[in-house]
């Protein structure tokens, strides 16, 4: 009987080691900066024009990962949470790239980026997107002009 105890003990604890063990890996998350890296350097400290109206919102508290505000271009419906609406046209500026990395969902980039209310307040902001492709809601102003003479000369 002493023996049966002494193995149903080694089996528990190492059935709770495993699960241990298991719920570490499902939580562990990094952060990494990828400002420098080449699917990036485009986006970084150049004026991008807005190409796809979108908002800036105030998020939820934990609901990003890395700052407060975040660009929202699903929805453009006002609501106390917009602190300033992007139209088309209109430019915006990154100012590093960071991602970040568990292994319960892999990697997923975000531009940060600065902005100057109404009220004088600079806040950050971030935009998750996958970068495997770029982003059809910015473009640079030499392809914004590209295109527009493009249209120009092919009506």
């Amino acid at each position: 009987m002493n023996k049966l105890k002494k193995i149903m003990l080694v089996l528990v604890i190492s059935i709770l080691v495993f699960i241990g063990l298991l719920l570490w890996f499902l939580a562990y998350s990094s952060t990494t900066d990828v400002s420098n890296t080449a699917n990036f350097k485009a986006y970084i400290n150049k004026p991008l024009i807005v190409k796809q109206a979108s908002v800036l919102k105030r998020g939820d508290l934990n609901s990003n990962r890395f700052k407060e505000y975040f660009i929202d271009v699903s929805t453009l419906q006002e609501d106390k949470t917009v602190v300033k609406k992007y139209n088309v046209g209109d430019t915006i500026f990154f100012t590093s790239a960071k991602k970040y990395f568990s292994n319960h969902v892999g990697d997923s980039y975000y531009l940060i980026g600065k902005e100057k209310l109404k009220s004088g307040k600079i806040i950050e902001f971030e935009y998750s997107a996958s970068f495997i492709y770029s982003p059809a809601i910015w473009e640079t102003s030499k392809a914004f002009l590209d295109r527009r003479k493009l249209k120009v000369d092919y009506p």
